[in-house]
């Protein structure tokens, strides 16, 4: 068994002092910014990778959960990328009573998931595979509404439809992407474009310009631009000029 302790041990003796004051910048965590206050190590994730490559096989996930609970981010990320692996081994697996704990303990942590990198490196594979397992979760669904919920609630929801994409269901992208439309917060922007990207990406393509359609008044620039990247430039220009004779 490999303790939490031991992992982190490993994690700052690779530490960089330059490389974490860069981070400081990279992940806004200045006064009022989204990640304020968070603590960095200064460790690339390939590094983290690499710790994550020897130990998650020996590693019980309350540990993980100890890692994931650290106020280092490099630390956070070790922790949940511990899990996915878990998750992703019991899932081959058809192990139900060990994903279903996983998954469990996830949601629980959400108030450490706490910048977008821990979202999008972990939501995806947990609990977008989760929910593609067990359509009758709900939870997601409750997550995306703004005002009870976080920011990074808010996200972990919209990305998680890209598994949920894959396994033909993007209609649950469309319906959480438009709760995203009048949200003031960037970072939820990018995150629905980029799922409404992946949808047109699978194919469906028909179902994206019903949705550009219905909501093109409402859509933040940055969300209708990264939702329209893989669209041929004529009609990407068609949809952001559409936008701009709405506003």
């Amino acid at each position: 068994m490999i303790k939490a302790e031991g992992i982190e041990e490993i994690l700052l003796g690779m530490s960089d002092e330059r490389q974490a004051r860069q981070a400081l910048r990279f992940f806004k965590t200045g006064p009022g910014e989204y990640g304020e206050g968070d603590r960095f190590v200064g460790l690339r994730n390939p590094q983290v990778r690499m710790v994550v490559k020897e130990a998650w096989r020996d590693t019980p996930i309350l540990e993980a959960e100890k890692l994931v609970r650290s106020p280092l981010h490099e630390v956070r990320l070790c922790g949940l990328l511990i899990m996915v692996e878990q998750y992703l081994k019991a899932m081959k697996k058809k192990d139900r009573k060990t994903m279903n704990r996983i998954f469990d303990k996830y949601i629980t942590l959400y108030q450490y998931i706490n910048n977008w990198d821990l979202v999008d490196l972990s939501a995806i594979k947990i609990v977008g595979n989760h929910e593609v397992l067990n359509p009758d979760i709900t939870l997601m669904d409750e997550w995306i509404t703004p005002g009870a919920h976080t920011i990074w609630q808010q996200r972990i929801a919209m990305v998680s439809t890209w598994m949920l994409t894959r396994n033909d269901h993007p209609e649950v992208c469309f319906q959480r992407a438009e709760y995203l439309l009048s949200s003031p917060h960037d970072l939820l922007h990018k995150a629905a474009g980029w799922m409404l990207r992946e949808t047109w990406k699978k194919g469906y393509r028909d179902e994206m310009r019903d949705f550009l359609e219905e909501n093109i008044n409402a859509m933040p620039s940055v969300m209708l631009s990264y939702a329209c990247e893989q669209m041929p430039v004529d009609e990407r220009h068609d949809w952001q000029q559409k936008r701009k004779t709405a506003r």
